[in-house]
């Protein structure tokens, strides 16, 4: 067993349009690292937490890095204490932050004492520790941060399938400088939709996990069409409309609602062509008066791993 160790988790699109609450996308080159070490003194210690601007809490009841820790250590009956220390680095809401922190507790937790659980056997505690924050159990983030590449999940009983990736993938994201908080982006959801809308989500959801399957990053682009979170959703970000209008005119294969927002995300198959649809979607922010950082990443192939020095 190891006394010192740091791990990565990389961010992730929930959803990714119509596959709500089951769909998951794992995001190369953002994420938290995280430290840990073992303690003389009973409990959970987070020391500090950098990349967040100060709005995390520092209280491990209170964060789900430590509430994960907490959940592996109880599940393998350990005692000892642990020592945090957490580096933020993704760049606003929408892309899994939460589940980032919680999926690098419960990884670094396992991997200190000795790796006795798989990952597959640490998604449910990570799920637990995400949900005290989003307000509901869901894997959509937990999965491909776990993980990576896309995920499929099952959020009753707490299935969790790796579908692959996509290698040829260009993923876009457009981040306003405003949160949504997951809970009050889940109040905005319809009781009931109607059949078609129903229908439209559960075919395009199935073609994204068949474009996984087949490595079809076109097909993938043009699956992600969601008329049932979306449509509700919108109104929360200021310019939703023109900014995916201007990423489908820029050549984006599908554009949609990272998660609960406020993150946009856009799909193309070419670098050069997604710094250019990265462009037009910051450019359509800024005419509602919204800064919004763009990052044009891949597929994160690897999820949770550990940070050798």
């Amino acid at each position: 067993m190891m006394d010192n160790i740091r791990v990565f988790a990389p961010a992730s699109v929930g959803n990714v349009g119509p596959g709500f609450d089951v769909l998951g996308m794992a995001l190369s080159g953002m994420g938290d690292t995280l430290s840990i070490q073992r303690s003389k003194k009973p409990g959970i210690v987070i020391t500090q937490i950098t990349g967040d601007a100060g709005k995390l809490p520092l209280d491990p009841k209170e964060n789900t890095a430590g509430i994960a820790v907490q959940a592996v250590l109880d599940h393998l009956k350990i005692k000892e204490g642990v020592a945090l220390s957490l580096h933020k680095a993704i760049p606003g809401s929408g892309l899994g932050s939460s589940a980032a922190s919680a999926v690098a507790g419960a990884y670094a937790a396992n991997l200190l004492f000795g790796e006795p659980l798989s990952k597959m056997e640490l998604l449910p505690l990570a799920a637990v520790a995400e949900s005290k924050v989003s307000g509901a159990l869901f894997f959509d983030n937990i999965g491909p941060s776990m993980l990576g590449g896309v995920t499929w999940s099952h959020p009753e009983t707490k299935a969790v399938k790796p579908l692959g990736t996509i290698d040829q993938a260009v993923i876009i994201l457009a981040t306003p400088d405003f949160p949504i908080l997951t809970k009050e982006a889940r109040r905005l959801l319809p009781e009931s939709v109607p059949m078609s809308d129903f229908i439209s989500n559960m075919a395009y959801a199935s073609m994204i996990a068949w474009s996984v399957a087949k490595n079809d990053v076109r097909q993938f682009g043009r699956s992600i069409q969601d008329r049932m979170a979306e449509p509700a959703r919108s109104p929360l970000i200021k310019g939703f409309d023109e900014v995916k209008t201007e990423a489908l005119s820029a050549g984006a294969l599908g554009c949609s609602i990272s998660g609960a927002g406020a993150t946009v995300f856009a799909v193309s198959d070419e670098q050069k062509q997604g710094e250019a649809i990265g462009a037009a979607m910051k450019a359509a922010f800024a005419r509602y008066d919204v800064k919004a950082q763009v990052n044009i990443v891949r597929m994160d192939c690897e999820g949770a791993r550990l940070v050798q020095d």
